[in-house]
């Protein structure tokens, strides 16, 4: 059998999902089920001979929700991009479950020293559920049959985008970064990078360390991407504004993500 890599979107938007608290739904269709965007989080899982093995990156304030969605019980693994509290804050709920409830054996965790440091301070007998390692910008590490590689962003905390390869087969997660970073630190081309997306260019010249649609169209396009997806947009922000904006930069299929898209490399 051959090995089969694919990625289920958990969570899509920014740090105050959509709608906003309040209700408010910016220049988004309330009636479009793909406008409920829950905080970011990514299942990676990779089908062989001997079953499938499932990492979860970040654990969004949404997680559960989007694990029982995805009808997901079990993990061989979770990645941590940084310590921003809309991609790491459910990490003691995965520790309680693991330790009360579920009952396996501790599961390896990797992520920079941030989130680690605040989940040791938070869990007591944290050995009891992970096997914690601090991973650095230039790591590489297999999970499973996984190969996956990091690569540290620019952001305002220390944090790593990754990528993972499996046979001929290859993404990147570009987690949050500003335009500086070059997605040809983790290697030259690549099948599949999800990149976040998070404001148009009208926008850039604030300088936020995030990324326009068309800022991430130019990363695909330097590290000569296949394909496209973009994620991480600001509550309020319009899907077809993002799309029409990476197309003008980036010539190969751009898509959207949404919570619970599927895609196969």
């Amino acid at each position: 059998m051959m090995p089969t890599i694919s990625f289920t979107i958990l969570g899509c938007g920014s740090s105050g999902g959509v709608p906003r608290l309040g209700g408010n739904w910016g220049d988004c269709d309330p009636s479009n089920i793909k406008n409920q965007r829950s905080r970011c989080s990514l299942l990676v899982e990779l089908a062989g001979d001997e079953g499938i093995t499932r990492v979860l990156i970040d654990t969004s304030p949404d997680m559960r929700n989007q694990l029982l969605a995805a009808n997901i019980g079990n993990l061989d693994g979770v990645v941590y991009t940084h310590e921003h509290a809309d991609h790491w804050l459910e990490l003691p709920v995965v520790y309680n479950a693991i330790r009360h409830y579920i009952l396996c054996g501790p599961i390896p965790v990797y992520g920079t020293k941030g989130p680690l440091k605040l989940a040791n301070d938070m869990c007591e007998s944290i050995e009891e559920s992970f096997l914690c390692e601090i991973i650095e910008d230039g790591d590489s590490r297999f999970i499973g049959d996984q190969c996956w590689h990091w690569s540290r962003t620019q952001h305002y905390v220390e944090t790593l985008a990754c990528r993972v390869d499996v046979e001929d087969s290859s993404f990147v997660f570009t987690a949050d970064t500003g335009p500086e970073w070059d997605a040809k630190s983790l290697g030259d081309r690549v099948d599949l990078m999800i990149a976040e997306s998070t404001f148009l260019s009208e926008r850039e010249n604030e300088e936020i360390l995030h990324l326009s649609a068309r800022q991430a169209g130019l990363l695909a396009s330097n590290a000569r991407a296949e394909k496209l997806v973009l994620s991480h947009l600001a509550p309020g922000e319009s899907e077809s504004a993002h799309l029409e904006e990476a197309q003008s930069v980036f010539s190969g299929p751009i898509s959207l993500a949404s919570v619970g898209k599927h895609y196969e490399v």
